[in-house]
Parts: structure tokens; C-alpha cells; sequence
């Protein structure tokens, strides 16, 4: 009797011992579970913190280097452009003791005329260089700008094909987009030997496509960006590359085509 009495006392024991370690071992893997998971969400915000941080730095370089573009730029158009047209201006104003009645006359009409251009030109540079004003215009208007400046020095045709509905990006990747558009025209102004340029924007599902294409010489691109000369394509394909754009260029004698694709979600 008191055999049997023992062996269940002690079979009650071993089960209590059990349940508990048991309930020990699920409790120790429940804490587990919670630290594991704790470490990974702290891992994962970690990662994440760094990465934007990353990205402002990204974005902070990719500022500083526009903001020096924007300034060789400003300096380049204002001497090569409004600087000869207010000599002209300058030139018909100082032969005005030259000219007599009529002469006179078309001297300073054409002066005044000169002038304006210049105005004019200094304002659509103004809204070409100014990061608000290319936010306020949307990318669209801001590209077709840059062409009318183009379009103004008489050497190129310019043109800018839209299609699919037009939509807004956010600020910042309208800014990045327009500024590689506006190094590809740059380039082409200065190097292509062209007569036309064209901008396509075309709006598809999911993809914005942007093209700029020319009818130059065109060039070596692997050459190119091999040499220390092809800084501003890297620079183009950095840039592209910090909002989740694709670059790609094509070249050969007889035109150049730039391409920019960049996924988007339309919400």
C-alpha cells in the first residue's frame, strides 16, 4: 500500500517536473523568439537608417555637382549668347551719329529688339537654372523651356514629342531627370555638330521614357567613358541610378540618342 502510494507520489512528481520543464523550455523559446525578433527589426531599422542616410549624402553630392554644373552653364550661355547680343545692341547704338532719318530709325528698332531678346533669354535662362521654378513648371515645361533656349541662338531646330497622359513625379526625381536632359542638350550644343534635337517623353504603364536624340557627328561612347573626358556621362548614369533610373546611350556618325527609363507607381 505504501509502495503503491510512493510510486504515484513520485509519478506525480516526474509529471510536475516534466510539465515544467516543459513550460520552461516553450517559455525560453518564446523570449527567444521575441529577442530574435527584436534584434532583427532593430538590425533591419538599422539598415535602413543607413541606407537613407547614404542616400542623403548621394543627394547631397548630386546637388553640389548641379549646382556647379548650373553655374559653368549660366556663365557659358550669358558670354556665348546674350553677351554677343547686347554687343550687337551695343554696336547699333554706338553708329546711330552714322546713320541719317530711316537709317537712324532701323538702328535703334533694331537695338530694341536686341535688347529684348536678351531679356527674354536671361529669363527662360533664369527659369532654366532655378530649382523652384523647374518644380513649379513640372518636367514638361521645364524641357520644352530648355529647347526655346536652344531654339533662340537660330543653329538648331528643336522638338519635344509627349506621349501617353502626362503625370507628376515626385519633386526631387523631376529635378534629377530634367538636369540629365539638360546635360544631353548641353552636350549636344556643344559638341555634335547637329541641326536638330528632339525630346520624346512618352508615359506608358508603370515606365516613364524619356529620350534625346540629335542628328550630329556622334561619337565613341565606350571610348569616351573610358576617358577622363566621360566624367559627365558617369555623372549622368549616377545621377539616373539614385532614383531608380535606367541610362543608356547610343551613338554613332550621323546622331546620338539618350535614354532614361524610370519605374514609377502612379497612386
Amino acid at each position: 500500500m505504501h509502495e503503491s502510494y510512493r510510486d504515484i507520489q513520485e509519478g506525480l512528481t516526474n509529471q510536475v517536473k516534466t510539465g515544467t520543464a516543459i513550460f520552461l523550455t516553450l517559455a525560453a523559446l518564446f523570449i527567444f523568439f521575441i529577442v530574435f525578433s527584436m534584434l532583427k527589426k532593430r538590425k533591419l531599422m538599422q539598415e535602413q537608417k543607413d541606407m537613407q542616410s547614404q542616400f542623403t549624402q548621394s543627394l547631397l553630392q548630386t546637388r553640389i555637382e548641379i549646382q556647379e554644373q548650373t553655374l559653368r552653364t549660366i556663365s557659358q550661355e550669358i558670354h556665348d549668347n546674350v553677351g554677343q547680343i547686347l554687343s550687337l545692341a551695343k554696336l547699333n547704338l554706338a553708329t546711330l551719329e552714322f546713320g541719317e532719318g530711316e537709317k537712324k530709325e532701323l538702328k535703334i528698332k533694331n537695338a530694341t529688339q536686341l535688347v529684348g531678346k536678351a531679356i527674354n533669354d536671361l529669363r527662360d535662362l533664369s527659369r532654366s537654372m532655378n530649382g523652384d521654378k523647374v518644380a513649379d513648371l513640372g518636367l514638361k515645361d521645364a524641357i520644352d523651356n530648355e529647347l526655346k533656349i536652344v531654339k533662340n541662338t537660330e543653329v538648331f531646330d528643336t522638338e519635344l514629342i509627349v506621349q501617353g497622359k502626362p503625370f507628376r513625379l515626385p519633386p526631387q526625381n523631376e529635378m534629377v531627370l530634367f538636369r540629365i536632359v539638360q546635360e544631353s542638350i548641353h552636350n549636344t550644343v556643344k559638341h555634335s555638330k547637329a541641326t536638330l534635337l528632339r525630346v520624346t517623353i512618352e508615359h506608358t504603364e508603370g515606365l516613364l521614357r524619356i529620350a534625346v536624340q540629335d542628328d550630329g557627328k556622334g561619337f565613341d561612347a565606350d571610348k569616351l567613358e573610358a576617358s577622363e573626358t566621360g566624367i559627365g556621362l558617369k555623372n549622368m548614369k549616377n545621377r539616373a541610378s539614385l532614383i531608380g533610373a535606367r541610362f543608356s546611350i547610343q551613338s554613332f556618325p550621323g546622331g546620338t540618342s539618350v535614354f532614361i527609363e524610370l519605374p514609377y507607381t502612379n497612386s
